[in-house]
């Protein structure tokens, strides 16, 4: 995880250390520009206008990015003033599904109608686009330290999120773990320090006093958990403490608190979604019919989220002992299983003619 993948060195009254670019936000950006201009590219061998594919793009982007962000906050019960925070995370991909449909219906009237296109084979072309930048897109949700999964067992592939991050969150809210790898008592003495973890490894002790945590100083245990779970600056992994030991003050090297492993499902959609790309692409020429692609795509991407909704530990269960995104996964089965039984009875496309 990397909130703050760098600092453009323009420094002003607010933006102290430069302007943080976040890998959220970058990552979402890089989804865009790839995945548009790949179904620019598929859509000129298709015969249509590559700036066709631009302008429809815009209004499902926009409408996507409203529409996850719509039901991220409703689903998780956000402030309505925080809609516009998007590049600290915060966006669920059927949200995007439905706010990109709703996009479309109104480019539909402005592009797609106007020039006489097909709307199957404009979702074609889109499709294997739309599996690419999901692939993309995760990326920025490993960033960001979104979207993570359950604990994982000992013997499972995991990773440890840094302080701040969403799962180290749930983790000490729930009581799973502590919130810097040590407990204090009532007042700034150390009452105990987790086995072999980082505070360990940087020699903290049980019985010492902290005086100060980064730059600040710490007064009683009330101080400390406020610089740690209000306070703490956004994209900084690392924490230096200074104790007092033995009527002496000790600055202990820094260290980085971690989370406890949790399944890397954003690393699985990833693979999941690139793999989707793929088959779609592979799978493109031999296709039939019009729309073809598009319910492959939609099959595919609903049987990987149900499954990998198995692994998460971010959202709760809303409806028949699902979630949210299992009984969209659901609903869009039974979507495409009611558009392709209509496909399946439209006439082939016409098969190109070989020439010698």
């Amino acid at each position: 995880m990397r909130q703050v993948l760098f600092y453009i060195p323009l420094r002003t009254d607010w933006t102290p250390h430069g302007i943080p670019i976040y890998g959220f936000g970058l990552m979402l950006f890089v989804a865009f520009l790839v995945a548009t201009w790949l179904a620019g590219r598929r859509a000129r061998q298709e015969g249509v206008p590559p700036e066709r594919i631009q302008d429809l793009a815009i209004w499902i982007f926009i409408g996507g990015l409203i529409g996850a962000r719509v039901v991220y906050m409703i689903q998780y019960r956000q402030p309505l003033e925080d809609f516009f925070r998007i590049w600290e995370g915060g966006l669920v991909f059927y949200g995007s599904a439905i706010g990109g449909v709703v996009g479309y219906f109104l480019a539909y009237w402005v592009v797609v109608r106007r020039h006489r296109l097909s709307g199957w084979q404009i979702a074609d072309i889109i499709a294997p686009s739309a599996a690419l930048g999901l692939a993309i897109g995760r990326l920025g949700c490993l960033f960001n330290g979104c979207c993570y999964g359950d604990v994982a067992c000992p013997d499972c592939v995991s990773l440890r999120f840094p302080i701040q991050s969403p799962p180290w969150f749930n983790h000490v809210r729930h009581g799973l773990g502590t919130a810097a790898g040590f407990t204090l008592g009532v007042d700034r003495t150390v009452a105990a320090v987790e086995p072999d973890s980082p505070a360990a490894q940087a020699g903290l002790r049980a019985g010492d006093v902290i005086v100060q945590a980064n730059d600040r100083a710490i007064a009683d245990y009330e101080s400390l958990w406020t610089y740690l779970a209000r306070d703490w600056p956004r994209g900084e992994t690392q924490l230096r403490l200074t104790v007092r030991r033995g009527g002496e003050e000790i600055a202990l090297p820094p260290f980085a608190p971690r989370s406890l492993g949790v399944h890397p499902t954003q690393l699985y959609e990833t693979i999941s979604a690139l793999l989707l790309f793929l088959l779609l692409t592979a799978y493109y020429p031999l296709k039939r019919r019009e729309g073809e692609v598009m319910i492959l795509f939609m099959v595919g991407y609903a049987v990987h989220r149900f499954l990998n909704e198995m692994l998460r530990n971010d959202t709760d269960p809303v409806a028949f002992g699902m979630t949210l995104s299992q009984n969209g996964s659901l609903l869009v089965l039974a979507a495409a299983a009611l558009l392709g039984g209509w496909v399946a009875r439209q006439s082939p496309r016409p098969v190109p003619k070989a020439t010698s």
